[in-house]
């Protein structure tokens, strides 16, 4: 099985999940496959590396960071003149550098989101984060315990858990439905975003968005960390962020006679719930940080479908 299709299945199986590992893996096989091309043909490479490339941006509807590193690379091939050899080297040296500069960005956040914590705080959390727990780690003198919802069906949260233990953070795993029982000792509500979107509300793991609901009558704070890169562009043209259903078999595995079951991977948080966006720029309202990308990627000169790959 070559590297894409393996990718692909990997990713849409759940084997890759996360982010962050959505994009890194995604681009390691871009990389790989590129390299390994047998075309040396500079249209045929072309064709080849889009295909490849397409396979992967539609793999997992709910990625935009996935997307943004994809369409970065294709624009750095995109001078007609280059050889083969040269768009292979300009590939791995481009994913390289995405990679050094992600790496700088989550430092970044890290930064931003420890600062705002305040001494001797109570967070709870939601799912795997690696940007989330990275703040959380670099706060962790100021905090008194987390609590990580197991995050069912796939139970991500213990992901989370074991990695703040490690890290000598005081740690509780909460059945979701006790999130409403420990909020209200919490001063904080951290979680990550799978895609944030023009009018600055927040897609995220199922379940996010009725903790932050819950956030207001505890007046608990809601902060999410994410990279700008997981802004969704195309949201701005009307394009509706699309909410995947996953298998039912994550949720029972041997259905019940007359019994329908719904498994979606994520819900959508309204921006007017969330305290602040925690980003590599900074820390912003999410209607402001969704103003200041709009206006950074200069969203009024395209048409609705120069995103697609």
């Amino acid at each position: 099985m070559d590297i894409i299709k393996k990718t692909v299945l990997d990713l849409k199986s759940l084997k890759i999940q996360g982010a962050t590992n959505v994009r890194k893996k995604s681009l390691e096989a871009l990389v790989k496959a590129s390299l390994l091309s047998k075309f040396n043909n500079e249209k045929e490479f072309r064709q080849e590396f889009l295909k490849n490339a397409k396979k992967l941006f539609n793999a997992r509807p709910t990625e935009p960071e996935l997307r943004t590193s994809i369409r970065i690379v294709k624009k750095n091939i995109s001078d007609k003149k280059l050889t083969v050899n040269e768009m292979k080297k300009i590939i791995e040296s481009t994913v390289q550098e995405y990679e050094k500069n992600r790496g700088v960005a989550i430092e970044k956040m890290s930064k931003y989101g420890a600062e705002l914590i305040k001494p001797n705080s109570t967070i709870l959390t939601i799912c795997h984060s690696s940007t989330v727990v990275s703040t959380l780690i670099k706060a962790k003198k100021k905090i008194a315990h987390v609590y990580c919802c197991e995050t069912r069906p796939r139970f991500q949260g213990r992901i989370t858990a074991s990695e703040l233990s490690k890290a000598g953070i005081k740690v509780t795993l909460i059945v979701d439905n006790a999130a409403s029982t420990v909020l209200k000792k919490c001063d904080y509500f951290f979680s990550g975003a799978d895609a944030f979107l023009a009018d600055g509300d927040v897609i995220n793991k199922i379940g996010t968005n009725q903790i932050s609901i819950l956030c207001k009558k505890y007046s608990t704070k809601h902060y999410v960390v994410l990279s700008t890169h997981k802004f969704e562009p195309s949201s701005f043209f009307g394009k509706d962020s699309p909410i995947e259903q996953r298998n039912s078999k994550e949720v029972l595995e041997k259905n019940i006679k007359g019994v329908e079951i719904i498994n979606p991977a994520f819900d959508r948080t309204d921006s007017s719930l969330i305290e602040g966006i925690i980003c590599e720029k900074g820390v912003f309202s999410p209607q402001l940080l969704a103003g200041n990308l709009y206006t950074e990627l200069k969203l009024d000169k395209y048409e609705k479908n120069f995103l697609t790959l």
